[in-house]
């Protein structure tokens, strides 16, 4: 019988030896090793999670948004966290397509 845990478990250490996931985890030592980029990719994801609790909980007031806008353009002149944004962008397309591939045995059983 297959256990698909063990897949999975797998899976998650293949990840860590992909390119992407390697390129991702230089890019945040970079940021790391930055004290005020750093403090800035902090305060930016403590933000976005704020925000995004807010808009679950649809309590987004014109504030918040003007707040994580300014953050964002603040930090997009930081070219270490840009670096970091666009190697997390190219992680998260890899990690799409992987979960496209998982859930093709549920695509295709709907579309029969």
């Amino acid at each position: 019988m297959i256990n698909i845990y063990d897949s999975a478990n797998q899976l998650e250490q293949d990840l860590r030896n992909t390119p992407e996931y390697k390129d991702l985890k230089v890019a945040y030592e970079a940021v790391k090793a930055d004290e005020s980029a750093y403090q800035q990719f902090k305060e930016f994801q403590k933000a976005q999670i704020d925000f995004q609790g807010k808009q679950v909980q649809g309590n987004v007031e014109e504030s918040d948004l003007n707040n994580i806008k300014a953050l964002g353009e603040k930090v997009e002149k930081i070219e270490v966290i840009m670096n970091l944004m666009n190697k997390e962008r190219t992680l998260a397309q890899l990690i799409d397509e992987i979960n496209q591939i998982m859930f093709k045995p549920v695509s295709e059983l709907y579309q029969s």
